[in-house]
């Protein structure tokens, strides 16, 4: 046994080293000793996993010299979201070290790579707000150096974005901080749950956070990004980085302690509509990486969508909790574990074989909520959350819930088919991206079934009325794939072969093209042609409009204005 007062002198230097090893590594990419550090990556991950298996809960130590005079510790949400960052920054660590040996900007990709781990460690730890948003800043902006390590025009184009809606948040979450800070007198995050809420408060905490989970209407970096970054840089962010948005509304609007009714209605709404909207927009993409991106941006909305629900009061905010931390691990671990899959191909250099796409279905209809996976396990929380919640939420739930679970099975079927097509260009080191993928599918297969929290809902989805509740969206899903397949072919929607870019006018012409192909045409149907051609200068205009920086420029001025004045209050 070790004394107490010796584990208490000693626990705020094993808490540091988590994030504190890949910082201090990503520093020696600068020096001579590069090349072991590179070497060395994997091992980055280790005093991150040591802490979320070994440290005691619910301890929080003072770190003047690591963390500005900062508190850190480690509740059971921070372990479960230490111990996902720390694996899933394991997998990719390893298979960045055989992707990128031969790559001529090496050096500059894991020194944005060790620091962005560090960032996503370090917040995790954080229990004040001036740790958690500086470790929460390390981490985004270090990001950008992943997104732009290609250098080629696509590359660019989405740091650019990215980068300027990070500011926005990161302006967002700074001002929010400020005005939490003056109201509750503490930095600690502890201190801010009997903070009452303004609605300009928690709208900066929507914008703060809901920038890194892609949520709307902040998601217009999400896919470029996800296309951009090296697939293994791409599964630490879609399966760990983006995490840190939904930790930080945990920790800034606490489940159970914390009551918005009108903020959650906000949620809820946003989330659902970025739930379908993700499937709208990600089938209309003919690269793997765009696809997971708007994948991502669905899936975040349904997380969107639990936290507002537990936002309504303080009792359902203790029935949230638990499923958004379920909800969570399912889609870190079934998202990585696609990406990783879709790594495989790229490395493979050839087409999949037919045990491989079976493999990569897995987690692909995980996502969907297919019977005997996590996303069953997940979907069931889900519907259990709304059934106590009562009306008008169960009744809600009864139609959105199998309408996500089929658009969802839509658009992954729609991946697996670009995946089956893709032939990937490397050919080395294709043992070492089967060992990951083999680990990030065991891991999607058998967590939610072995996690003593997730007991529950685990043995709930295998009741005979939950397997079929479970199964007929996901089959209506196939049927829906199988009918826009057949329909997607007859209005000539463009391919990849044609390289041409998708967008909403293209549909639009698309669809009058096919109205205008029927022999006996009726009336309102001229008149809906009429109308279609009638828009689609309207929508390019507006497309040109969105896209240029003055007006995105314009918009950052507006809202750190906005943010001035409420200071100024």
């Amino acid at each position: 046994m070790i004394p107490a007062n010796i584990e208490t002198a000693v626990q705020p230097l094993i808490f540091s080293l988590a994030a504190g090893t890949p910082l201090i590594m990503a520093i020696l990419c600068c020096t001579p000793l590069r090349k072991k550090v590179i070497g060395l990556t994997p091992w980055a991950t280790l005093p991150a996993l040591i802490v979320a298996l070994t440290s005691p809960l619910d301890m929080v130590v003072e770190v003047g010299w690591f963390f500005m005079g900062g508190r850190m510790g480690l509740d059971e949400t921070g372990r479960i979201f230490l111990l996902l960052a720390g694996f899933i920054w394991l997998l990719a660590s390893i298979s960045c070290k055989s992707l990128l040996k031969n790559d001529s900007h090496q050096v500059r990709f894991y020194m944005f790579f060790l620091t962005a781990m560090a960032g996503n460690f370090g917040l995790i730890l954080a229990q004040g707000m001036l740790g958690y948003y500086l470790f929460f800043a390390m981490m985004s902006f270090a990001a950008y150096g992943l997104v732009v390590h290609k250098s080629d025009k696509g590359a660019i184009t989405a740091g650019r974005l990215y980068l300027i809606l990070v500011m926005i948040g990161e302006v967002a979450l700074f001002t929010v901080m400020i005005v939490l800070a003056h109201n509750s007198g503490s930095l600690a995050l502890e201190d801010i749950a009997d903070v009452s809420y303004h609605p300009v408060t928690l709208t900066l905490l929507f914008v703060g956070f809901g920038v890194k989970i892609g949520a709307l209407p902040f998601h217009g970096w999400m896919i470029p990004a996800y296309q951009a970054v090296p697939i293994p840089a791409a599964a630490a962010l879609a399966g760990s980085m983006v995490n840190a948005g939904i930790l930080g509304w945990l920790r800034f609007l606490p489940l159970g302690e914390t009551a918005c009714p009108q903020g959650a209605v906000i949620f809820i709404v946003l989330g659902a509509i970025a739930a379908l909207y993700g499937v709208l927009v990600g089938l209309g993409k003919q690269q793997a990486g765009a696809i997971l991106g708007a994948s991502s941006i669905s899936q975040m909305g349904l997380i969107t969508v639990i936290f507002g629900m537990g936002l309504l009061n303080q009792e359902a905010g203790l029935l949230a909790a638990p499923v958004l931390i379920v909800y969570v691990v399912h889609h870190s671990l079934a998202k990585s574990s696609l990406f990783f899959g879709y790594d495989l191909v790229e490395r493979q250099g050839s087409h999949l074989s037919k045990l491989q796409l079976a493999a990569i279905l897995l987690p692909a209809l995980a996502l969907a909520g297919l019977p005997f996976t996590s996303g069953s396990v997940a979907k069931t929380a889900f519907k259990e959350l709304a059934l106590s919640l009562g009306d008008p939420w169960s009744s809600l739930s009864a139609f959105f819930l199998p309408a996500t679970a089929m658009t969802t099975t839509l658009l992954m079927l729609h991946f697996i088919i670009v995946l089956k097509c893709y032939r990937g260009r490397e050919k080395q080191d294709r043992g070492i991206s089967r060992i990951i993928f083999t680990l990030s599918f065991i891991a999607v297969a058998v967590t939610l079934w072995l996690w003593p929290a997730a007991n529950n809902f685990a043995s709930h989805s295998i009741v005979g009325t939950k397997i079929l509740q479970g199964l007929w969206p996901v089959a209506g899903g196939f049927l829906l794939f199988f009918a826009w397949h057949r329909v997607s072919v007859k209005i000539n929607l463009p391919t990849k072969d044609q390289k041409r870019k998708f967008s909403f006018d293209t549909l639009i012409c698309a669809v009058t093209n096919l109205l205008q192909k029927k022999e006996t045409p009726k009336p309102q149907q001229n008149k809906l042609v009429i109308f279609l051609h009638m828009l689609i200068p309207y929508l390019r205009k507006t497309e040109k409009i969105m896209g240029r920086w003055k007006v995105v420029g314009l918009s950052y001025i507006a809202l750190c204005l906005s943010l001035l004045f409420l200071l100024l209050l």
